[in-house]
């Protein structure tokens, strides 16, 4: 008999996000990954502590799996313990990789987990991560591919001080790699991207586009791609209600926006993958932009359950 079995309702639980449970047999309707990568990081790292401060957040006492109740009109009588089953996979072991052998690792383990039938999230780590984990499910999984991009950040420079795998040049490898098509991104926010960039990503200078001409972006690009991969980095939001990123910039969305956002995306139909990255525990003492990254996490595991 193993020794915790003496101790039956004295250990702590496993950490269980919002309590959604495994499935009893086959694969989750929803496999969550960890991510803790954060090497690329050119200004404060400790992104490589996301993943463990968003589980911790997902499962405090406080914490339930009803969805959130933001920008929605209709009535939530289900809880996502109920709608969908959930595998925490655990963390890759890639924390202190060079970038050019997480590109491999990462990719690789994506391309094994791409031939599954669950719908992956992904918790970064910082923003290059999505440029190998595409890479890998695109190989995995064979199709046109999408991006939903919420950053603050084009990430389409070619290099960051002379190197080319960096958080902020993600975009353009996966557009350069032909991984997806540039017509096929839909981005929202872009306050600190340079204009080249937000002209390269959504044919305007402007730095914020409607939400009316994001929302029909979104649905132009899901109607010809197969899937598309959502990524969510937590400084498009405003750093009164995030300030734990590593990146900060001023102004940015309120969390009422951000989830309008993701519905938005969701009613596609064609939201197969996720990323949430550059919460950087290290900076925000207070744990409140933890609690933002899981808003996050349970809006886009709402969008995983469907209506």
């Amino acid at each position: 008999m193993p020794l915790k079995d003496e101790l039956n309702g004295y250990l702590r639980l496993p950490r269980t996000f919002f309590g959604i449970p495994a499935p009893e047999s086959g694969d989750p309707d929803v496999g969550v990954v960890g991510v803790p990568y954060d090497m690329t990081s050119s200004y404060m790292p400790g992104p490589r502590f996301a993943p463990d401060a968003i589980r911790q957040a997902t499962d405090s006492e406080r914490v339930h799996s009803y969805p959130l109740s933001l920008s929605r009109t209709d009535a939530i009588d289900q809880p996502l313990t109920k709608k969908i089953t959930l595998e925490d996979v655990g963390d890759l072991e890639i924390t202190l990789r060079l970038p050019e052998a997480a590109v491999v690792d990462i990719s690789e383990a994506c391309a094994k987990l791409a031939v599954r039938e669950s719908r992956l999230l992904f918790l970064g780590g910082d923003h290059f991560i999505t440029y190998p984990i595409l890479k890998g499910l695109k190989r995995g999984r064979p199709g046109r591919y999408g991006l939903v991009h919420l950053d603050s950040h084009a990430d389409l420079h070619s290099d960051m001080g002379g190197y080319q795998l960096s958080h902020s040049t993600g975009a353009r490898r996966m557009v350069d790699d032909e991984i997806l098509l540039t017509e096929d991104i839909a981005a929202y926010d872009l306050r600190s991207a340079i204009p080249s960039h937000r002209k390269e990503m959504t044919g305007s200078i402007a730095p914020i586009l409607s939400k009316d001409q994001f929302h029909q972006r979104v649905k132009e690009v899901g109607k010809r791609v197969d899937f598309l991969y959502v990524t969510v980095d937590i400084d498009v939001l405003s750093p009164q209600v995030a300030p734990g990123v590593s990146h900060p910039e001023s102004g940015g969305l309120s969390m009422v926006d951000l989830v309008e956002l993701l519905i938005s995306t969701f009613k596609t139909g064609k939201v197969r993958y996720a990323d949430v990255v550059e919460l950087n525990p290290m900076i925000d003492p207070t744990g409140i932009t933890a609690i933002a990254a899981r808003d996050i996490v349970k809006e886009i595991l709402t969008g995983f359950a469907g209506p």
